[in-house]
Parts: C-alpha cells; sequence; structure tokens
C-alpha cells in the first residue's frame, strides 16, 4: 500500500459514523461497535468494558487439494461440526516442489495425557518457587484444606500427535530441501501448539511463518441464536475442515505467509503523544471515584483517520466535526503508570486539541477535576508511528524489555501481523469491519485471531536413500461448550491426509493409543481397540479423517 492509495482511501468514509454497543457472542467478546450512516455517537465505560452509545517463479507450496496423492475435497461435512474447532493436523510440505521425493506418513495419536495422574499438595506447594518459606506454607495449608487426602488427580482433553514422514530419495544426487509443517493456533497459544520437528532423532531449527486470520467477520449474537448473522462486529472463526480446504487449497494463502509484511514508512503521519497525567486520587467520599482525562478535538471525518493506543473511551460525533478519547490517571505503582498514550493522525491534521480532567469516565460526566498532561506533537510515519505504538501493546518497555514473560514469537512477527490486520480489517482497510471501527489498536485481535502457522526447517535426504521426519506436539480438541447439546463431553480430532502439501505420497498410515482412557463415539478411520485394531491404512483419496470420543467408563453414558 502506498501513501497515495491510502489519502485516496480516506475520501471514501461514509458520512455519519454510528457505533453502538451489542451484545456478545460466543468465543468473541463485542469490543467494537456497528457503524452505519446516520447521527454521531458518544462512549461510555461501564464496569471496565468499553460501551457505545447514540447522540444524535517456484512452484507454490500447497498447491491443490492433496498435492500428487490424488485426495480431493469432499464437498461435505464429515463428522460433527463443533462450537469450538481446533482444526485438523495437516500433511507436510515443500517449499519448492521435488519430484524425486517420495513420503510414506504415520501419525500416531496418543491420548497419554488422559490418564489421570496424581499430584501430591506438598509436591506442588514447593514447586512454587516464587514464594517465601512462609508463603509456600500457607499455600500448603489451603491445598490440604481443599484436597484432604494429600493431593488431586489431574487429566487433560489434549492428546499427543506424532506426524511421522519416512523421506526417500530416488535420485543420484543428494536433494536439500526446505520442509515447511504447517498447524493452527494463535499467537496467544503458540507455545503450547508448536510442534517440535526432528530428523532422525535429531531437533532441527526452524523459522516460523504466520499466516492471515484464518476466519471472518458477523453481526452480533441475537436471541440465543446459533446461525450467522450479518455485520462484522464480531469474529466468526472457522468450524469446519472445509474452512482451511477453502484456505489452503489454491496456495496463495501460504505464499502470502511466506513473504514479506508491508512497509509503512511512506505514509506521513502526524502523531500525539500524552505523558506525565497527574490529577488528584481517586477518593468516593470526594466525588472523584475515577479521575481522567478527556481528549477533545476537531477533524474532517472524510479526509482524517484516527488510530488510537493506550484510551478506554471515546467519543465520535461527525455532523460536529469532533472527536474525542479519554483515559484514566494511572496511580503510582499501577501497571499503567508512565505508559504513555498516543493518537496517530492519518491525513489532515487535527484543530484545537483540548484536554481536561473529570471526576469519573463517559462522555456525560460534568463536574470537572484539576488534571494535566503533557502533549507533544511531532511529524512522522506510519511505520515507526505504529512500531512505538506495538511495543505497548505487545507488553514490552521501550528498551524491549517484556513486562511478563516472553510471548514465545518475536516482536517483527507480532508486527508485521498487526499492520497486515489493520489493512485489511482495520481504519487502513476501505471495508472497516464494525469489530475495529474505532481505530483503537489494542483491540485489533492480532494475539487472539486464529491462523496458520508453518515452521521452516532445511534437510538433506542423501542419494538413494531415507530419512525420517518426526512433528510431535500437543494437540488440543474440538468441542462444545457446556451449552451446547449434541457433542456436550465429547472431543474431537482430525486430520487430512493432502491439503497443501505437493509431497508425492506412497501411504499413510494412523496409529491410536488409547490408553484405555476413551470410548469411540464416531469415526471414518475404522479403529477398533476392543479387537486389537491399532493401526489403519489411510485412503488417500479421503481428504479428510475424524475421531470423535469421550472419556471412558463415566456413569450414565450410553
Amino acid at each position: 500500500m502506498k501513501a497515495n492509495d491510502l489519502l485516496d482511501m480516506i475520501g471514501n468514509v461514509d458520512d455519519g459514523i454510528i457505533e453502538e454497543a451489542e451484545k456478545k457472542k460466543r468465543l468473541a467478546i463485542s469490543k467494537l461497535t456497528r457503524w452505519a450512516a446516520a447521527a454521531a455517537c458518544l462512549c461510555v465505560v461501564i464496569g471496565g468494558v468499553l460501551f457505545f452509545v447514540r447522540t444524535g517463479g517456484h512452484s507454490a507450496p500447497g498447491g491443490g487439494t492433496g498435492g500428487r496423492s490424488g485426495a480431493g475435497g469432499s464437498g461435505h461435512n464429515e463428522g460433527s461440526v463443533f462450537m469450538s474447532y481446533a482444526g485438523p493436523v495437516f500433511p507436510l510440505t515443500l517449499r519448492e516442489e521435488n519430484s524425486t521425493i517420495s513420503a510414506d506418513r504415520t501419525i500416531t495419536m496418543d491420548f497419554a495425557p488422559w490418564v489421570p495422574v496424581w499430584i501430591p499438595n506438598e509436591e506442588e506447594a514447593a514447586s512454587r518457587t516464587d514464594l517465601t518459606e512462609e508463603e509456600r506454607q500457607d499455600v500448603l495449608n489451603s491445598y490440604n484444606e481443599w484436597f484432604p487426602e494429600g493431593g488431586r488427580y489431574e487429566s487433560s482433553d489434549h492428546i499427543l500427535v506424532t506426524d511421522s514422514y519416512t523421506l526417500t530419495n530416488e535420485d543420484t544426487q543428494d536433494q536439500t530441501l526446505r520442509v515447511l509443517y504447517p498447524f493452527v493456533s494463535n499467537l496467544n497459544n503458540l507455545a503450547i501448539n508448536r510442534p517440535t520437528l526432528t530428523l532422525n532423532g535429531e531437533e532441527l531449527e526452524t523459522a516460523l511463518h504466520a499466516g492471515s486470520y484464518a476466519g471472518g467477520f458477523q453481526g452480533a449474537w441475537e436471541n440465543g441464536s446459533t446461525h450467522d448473522n450479518p455485520g462484522s462486529l464480531n469474529l466468526d472463526p472457522v468450524e469446519s475442515w472445509e474452512g482451511y480446504r477453502d484456505l489452503l487449497a489454491d496456495g496463495t494463502y501460504c505464499q502470502r505467509a511466506l513473504g514479506d509484511f508491508a512497509d509503512f514508512s511512506e505514509i506521513p503521519v502526524t502523531v500525539y503523544e500524552f505523558t506525565d497525567a497527574r490529577g488528584p486520587e481517586s477518593s468516593e467520599d470526594d466525588g472523584i471515584p475515577n479521575p481522567t482525562i478527556r481528549v477533545l478535538f476537531e477533524l474532517d471525518y472524510t479526509q482524517t483517520r484516527i488510530l488510537s493506543y493506550g484510551f478506554n473511551g471515546g467519543l465520535h460525533d461527525e455532523e460536529k466535526g469532533i472527536m474525542g478519547r479519554e483515559f484514566s490517571i494511572p496511580e503510582p505503582g499501577s501497571r499503567r503508570y508512565g505508559v504513555p498514550r498516543y493518537l496517530i493522525v492519518i491525513g489532515d491534521d487535527i484543530e484545537n486539541v483540548n484536554t481536561q480532567g473529570f471526576a469519573t469516565g463517559g462522555w456525560d460526566t460534568k463536574k470537572t477535576v484539576e488534571a494535566n498532561v503533557t502533549v507533544t506533537r511531532t511529524e512522522s510515519n506510519l511505520e515507526d508511528a505504529l512500531r512505538t505504538a506495538a511495543y505497548w501493546v505487545q507488553g514490552l518497555t521501550d528498551a524491549g524489555n517484556y513486562f511478563g514473560s516472553e510471548p514465545g514469537y518475536g516482536f517483527e512477527l507480532y508486527f508485521g501481523l498487526m499492520k497486515e490486520h489493520l489493512s485489511a480489517y482495520g481504519v487502513l482497510s476501505e471495508n472497516v469491519a464494525a469489530r475495529y471501527a474505532t481505530g483503537m489498536i489494542e483491540e485489533l485481535d492480532v494475539a487472539a485471531a486464529v491462523r496458520v502457522f508453518w515452521l521452516e526447517a532445511e534437510i538433506t535426504v542423501p542419494a538413494g536413500t531415507s530419512v525420517k521426519l518426526d512433528a510431535a506436539f500437543d494437540k488440543e480438541p474440538s468441542f462444545d461448550f457446556v451449552c451446547g447439546a449434541g457433542n456436550r463431553g465429547i472431543s474431537g480430532y482430525d486430520l487430512v491426509t493432502g491439503l497443501g502439501s505437493n509431497l508425492t505420497f506412497t501411504g499413510q498410515t494412523a496409529r491410536l493409543e488409547d490408553r484405555g482412557q476413551i470410548e469411540i463415539v464416531r469415526q471414518n478411520f475404522g479403529f477398533d481397540p476392543a479387537n486389537g485394531i491399532a493401526a489403519v491404512e489411510l485412503d488417500l483419496n479421503t481428504p479428510h479423517y475424524y475421531l470423535e470420543v469421550r472419556k471412558a467408563g463415566i456413569p450414565g453414558q450410553n
């Protein structure tokens, strides 16, 4: 995207922008508001939640549906459609197709995490090395009260997956390959879901590539309905393997993940930084429950777009040509103390910027208080301005140190995905999703959005020989929530045989290690543990296999 393209898009903003409070939908909490052509709106903060109310070259990896195995999409749902779909296990692929390499695949689904493990109270308390001896004793006393038998059993509904490949080089020369292993996750759960790749038992160094958000958007959750509602207020995640089939079939999604992110350095912006906020202490007795600084300014909505960071409320009044942001004044020692706030202005600059202290948040509040904030105006570019804000969104200090533990992915990946999400769905898009219409950067679902990742590694397969490549990982189940009906208590796991892969498969085998923990409810594998059938050959022309199970031996099960 070039600067002129973005400035041209600013002229396409609809006259009149409305932001309305909406209800929650499962999995997707309503954060932002529906925009519609009409009057302006104002926002209030209730219980810490923001609400808005009206006021007037090479062969592409992943080409085809089944690589060279001949597997095509079935075009119909197989197995259950779960309320929370974890995505299938995908096959290995190559960055560049290589006809001299063939692959034999064995995938093992191990239910070892389902086996209950005894956790002694004393062992659990002793593991709290972050506490003093006295604090650990308090923890132990609490455990002994909660678990008087001296401990408790714990288990998980995840499974251990080992996806193994025997790669054979049928050529007379050694073959050096860039392998790509795909998996479903979001950034938040990457540390749990990320596979480990090994070659002949030795762990490989891998590079991480991330695809864009895999789902779509829908309207508010209305009247308890489970059907899709029009609109773009809530996330609409992929609900079946066919969604990933459509996403990966032509290879373009993978190509984007392997490419470079956009550079916004040619887009000029004006940045307003708000620092050193100070005001009275919070006091219910004095009628100052939440000292707040309000920022009000004028703009032409057709020529300007606003991105912001660090604010928890906003006012939009297009008819009057004004906009506002507000934030609670943090107290010394609080997490937000010393954190700057930013307004990033794209297009024509804003005018008549005014700050004022109020007794509490909400734009209907009239009681003012003495409060000050330092405002610094600078001219910059969108790349640098977003990078600065992204550090704070991700929980970094100016020096690049994390407030908490490192999240398991690099800042550059997070920043690139932020720019991508902002361009596709945020205020930089021609079709702004209602979820992101306020321009609040921290409301972008960069870390929460489910996407397909690829691990890339380089390996060599000697001439006329084979190597063994394993992908081992923890796989969460697909499931229905407690409010669900037919699939309550059922965990689903599935795989695809050829989707997104350009490998030539000579065979695929699935193995089940049930550990005596499960009862199979539905499947198309053909497993029969009671009769000793724990390994089955997969049909390469069957694109999708599923296994749905529940815990064995639970009273009341049919």
